[in-house]
Order: C-alpha cells, then sequence, then structure tokens
C-alpha cells in the first residue's frame, strides 16, 4: 500500500474546463477528455517530494528515472526535492511494457543505468504510472541480482496508479493520484510516441488512438 495519501480521481468524468489548457495543434480532438490540470500534477508532486524527505532525511537516495514516460515527473520531483535541501543522486533507465494502448506482458530494457551506483544504497525507482506492474515485477528483481553487494532498499515512487480489475505484481510506495481504468496521455505519457508534450493528462480519444504520426513532418 501507498505510504502517502493517493489523490483519488473518480471513475465518473470529472467535466474538467479545459479551455485553458495548452497542447500542440496537430492533437486538437485527439482527447476525450481532461482528467487531471498541470496545476493539480504540481500539487501532487509536492507532496510526494515532503513524504520522499520525512523517510530519507540523513541518507541520499538514488533517484532512478524510467524512461520516457517518467522524465518531466521526475525532474519536478528533484526540484521539489532540492527545495527541502535533499540531497539525492540520479540515474536513468529506458524500460517498456507497452505497444499501442495494452501492456504486452514483454518488457524491454534498454541500456543507461549504472548499477554500481547501487550498491548497498537507498533506490527510489520514478515512474509515471503503474497499473498491471508487469515492468516492475521485471526491473526490481533484475537490479538486484545485477547490483553485488545488492541495494540497501528498492521503493516505487508513480505519479499515477491505475484501479484494474487484478492485483497489480508491485505496488508503489509513494503514489501521487489512483485514476480509473483509462488509457491515458500526456505529461510524459505517449501512444505511439506522440503527447508526451502536454502539461495536463488526458483520456486519448478514437481519433488519438487511430492517429498516424507519420504524417506529421
Amino acid at each position: 500500500m501507498p505510504s502517502n495519501e493517493a489523490i483519488v480521481i473518480p471513475d465518473e468524468p470529472r467535466n474538467l474546463d479545459a479551455s485553458n489548457c495548452v497542447y500542440p495543434a496537430e492533437y486538437e480532438g485527439h482527447f476525450d477528455s481532461l482528467m487531471i490540470f498541470k496545476d493539480e500534477i504540481r500539487k501532487a508532486v509536492q507532496s510526494l517530494a515532503n513524504k520522499i524527505h520525512e523517510d530519507y532525511q540523513g541518507c541520499r537516495p538514488v533517484m532512478v528515472c524510467i524512461l520516457k514516460g517518467a522524465n518531466p515527473f521526475y525532474q519536478h520531483l528533484l526540484d521539489a526535492l532540492q527545495d527541502h535541501k535533499q540531497g539525492y543522486n540520479t540515474e536513468f533507465i529506458r524500460v517498456s511494457s507497452y505497444e499501442g494502448t495494452n501492456s504486452t506482458g514483454h518488457v524491454k530494457i534498454e541500456g543507461g543505468l549504472d548499477v554500481n551506483m547501487l550498491q548497498q544504497k537507498h533506490v527510489i525507482l520514478v515512474e509515471d504510472i503503474v497499473d498491471t506492474g508487469t515492468t516492475l515485477s521485471y526491473l526490481i528483481p533484475m537490479l538486484k541480482e545485477m547490483t553485488n553487494p545488492p541495494p540497501a532498499s528498492i521503493e516505487v515512487c508513480s505519479l499515477l496508479s491505475k484501479r484494474i480489475n487484478k492485483p497489480q505484481k508491485v505496488e508503489a510506495k509513494y503514489v501521487g493520484f489512483s485514476i480509473p481504468d483509462h488509457f491515458i496521455v500526456g505529461y510524459g505519457l505517449d501512444h505511439n510516441e506522440l503527447y508526451r508534450d502536454t502539461e495536463d493528462i488526458w483520456i486519448i480519444s478514437q481519433k488519438g488512438i487511430d492517429f498516424d504520426p507519420s504524417c506529421l513532418s
């Protein structure tokens, strides 16, 4: 269970006014509805930083960004930790378990992580979203096996946790929002490498799902 009080986004549409939201013109019509405002995201990030600082005062956790989706969340989380004068080290790893709109159950891991930096350290994996937990259920044991001596601890901080109809294989300790089971994009989350470049989080429309990114210059 999360150690902090995650903000619960209800199952019913929130009917938020998105008239002031900014996104690239080519995305017009690609969103069904707005799920989370950028200001709500920033407040949640501050809350997560507060909790991490409470738990890690006096030590320097290794903050591991799981690319690409977690990148904006990761950067804002580090900024918030700096406000607390919380020290940390940074590492990056690229992991994927998505193709199209579905989690495949197959995890791809690409380089970028110096596992020697994790030896006997407290590690926080920073994720954009946890739904099935497939990615983390593979990644965490792999990191323990590859690192000798292993990390002192490994925890997960995720901006989002999706409520699905089966138990998650791994639960995050730190969670910003508990969200219903919709396919969402924005603020780093993509569909076919699009929509990462929005500040808010949206429920994608069928037009967005069907859109062919190869037509963009």
